[in-house]
């Protein structure tokens, strides 16, 4: 046991993986699976939305601006919904506050799939947008509070994989989305898409509501992370109370410890202390969370346009079924969800705790760069000569797949390991803010240079080599305790250590 470490806490880190372990995977996870879904489905009914409102004499013409806005609402709700919901989890609590953020989900689920208007027409797409922005607001405090909560409730030995496995549940439901988005296409193929489109993309929409709904009940029943009511509301007793039943071992609480503990480094986000201590981590994962967010979302919402370019998806011309070429494009994405992002979390749980967060990190940015560069190279070769659209293909899965096994997942693990327990909310929501504003960088960025495609591939290269430079300032986090990586028992007098080592024989487990 660590010195000063509180019983409640070491029995946390060395407890054995169990069930306990399991159930908060599957309950966490399912916010990132629904998370996921919202995301990326969109990509898959955008074509559906402009043949219904933007269809030109048999031609469908987006504007520019509108597709975008589309693509990109739900992320600019999740900016400010990562800060203020990442705060009001240090603030109120992450189990309070995550009931919050999953009921706002839920509701606007389904409020975008029914948005309709007075004026029938473009109006609608301003109605979504609406129920977008704030579904992505939902989407957006879920992150900070599924991975602070992972995390807390983790043991020291698998917490990465733990953390990892809770995000590897976005694999599935951008896999989900594919599947939802192919059924619903097949159902209405052989309708008139003229009056069956504007069903087809709100039944898409709407399905996000489902996942989320099913776990509100057992996100309700899981008990406050012993960190955050130990170290942030300084309730011994109740910490000791509920690990105590969780984790099937009698602990006893410890008021005066925890007294000692917390009336160390009270010091407050962003002061002096703070930016000395943390400072650079906090830069550091905000930074390469904006990175990788450039990068990773432009590939996979433009990944429909990108294909059509390269000749791997026709295009929706006068007179065709626009089922036929959503059915298409849900081909295209479940292949790459099964063959690229799926296998790249995988790899990330299996090997996360043995190499290191920071060594992945690095691998998946350089990886990603090499890929590109392959990509955009010789990229009018690929739509030239019809043979090297596949070998494009299999580089871009490849691609996802290092993002998936390096940045993607480590930028979530990173900042929900480093930052002291009163803050660790907080600062994972302003790291996974940047994250989405990178993301809108490159939505944005991709939608008005789609015309130069190498040149912006190009661009998401540089963006990787910024990322693996500040990677190089992060801690490596693997096998320490959260106390000890935050520094938060860092500094005891000679007679705590001592009494911190005797405490240790407190721990005692016996059948509940």
């Amino acid at each position: 046991m660590a010195p000063g470490q509180l019983r409640v806490l070491y029995a946390l880190d060395v407890a054995r993986t169990q069930l306990y372990h399991f159930t908060a995977t599957v309950i966490a996870g399912m916010g990132f699976f629904t998370d996921a879904y919202d995301f990326f489905a969109i990509s898959l009914v955008t074509d559906l939305i402009g043949y219904k409102y933007y269809l030109d004499q048999g031609e469908v013409h987006i504007p520019r601006g509108v597709s975008a806005a589309i693509s990109v609402i739900a992320l600019c709700g999740a900016v400010p919904g990562q800060l203020v919901f990442g705060w009001l989890g240090d603030k109120m609590g992450r189990k309070r506050i995550y009931g919050v953020t999953l009921i706002l989900m839920v509701f606007t689920s389904l409020a975008s799939g029914l948005s309709f208007s007075k004026r029938v027409g473009k109006n609608v797409v301003a109605v979504l947008c609406f129920f977008r922005f704030w579904l992505g607001a939902g989407i957006g405090g879920d992150y900070p509070l599924s991975a602070t909560i992972m995390s807390e409730y983790a043991n020291k030995r698998r917490r990465g994989a733990l953390i990892a496995t809770v995000f590897a549940m976005q694999g599935f439901g951008n896999l989900a989305a594919g599947i939802v988005g192919m059924v619903v296409a097949a159902a209405f193929m052989k309708s008139d898409p003229s009056s069956h489109a504007d069903f087809a993309w709100r039944i898409v929409l709407m399905f996000g509501a489902v996942p989320a709904s099913l776990t509100y009940y057992w996100r309700m029943k899981m008990p406050e992370t012993a960190r955050y009511t130990v170290l942030v509301a300084k309730d011994a007793k109740k910490a000791a109370s509920d690990m105590s039943s969780v984790l099937n071992v009698n602990i006893a609480p410890e008021d005066e410890a925890v007294n000692q503990l917390t009336r160390q480094g009270q010091y407050g986000l962003f002061s002096a202390q703070f930016l000395r201590r943390h400072g650079v981590h906090l830069l550091a994962t905000s930074v390469c969370w904006l990175a990788v967010d450039i990068t990773f979302y432009s590939l996979n919402l433009f990944m429909p346009y990108i294909f059509t370019h390269v000749g791997l998806l026709p295009t929706l011309e006068k007179g065709d079924n626009p089922f036929k070429l959503m059915i298409d494009i849900t081909k295209v994405h479940t292949t790459i969800a099964i063959c690229g992002t799926l296998p790249g979390y995988f790899a990330t749980v299996a090997l996360v705790d043995r190499i290191g967060r920071v060594r992945i990190q690095i691998l998946g940015f350089t990886m990603m760069s090499v890929l590109i560069i392959c990509l955009a190279a010789p990229y009018d070769q690929h739509w030239t000569k019809p043979k090297n659209k596949y070998g494009f293909a299999v580089m871009y899965g490849m691609t996802i797949f290092f993002a998936n096994f390096g940045p993607n997942t480590t930028t979530l693990i990173i900042p929900a390991e480093i930052f002291p327990a009163r803050l660790r909310s907080t600062c994972h929501g302003i790291a996974g803010a940047f994250g989405k504003i990178g993301a809108i960088v490159g939505v944005f960025a991709f939608r008005y240079t789609e015309d130069h495609v190498p040149r912006t591939l190009f661009g998401l290269v540089g963006c990787n080599i910024v990322g693996i430079l500040f990677t190089l300032l992060l801690p490596e986090t693997k096998g320490k305790s959260l106390e000890e990586i935050a520094g938060e028992i860092e500094e005891q007098q000679p007679q705590q250590h001592a009494d911190a080592a005797a405490s240790a024989e407190h721990v005692q487990v016996v059948p509940v």
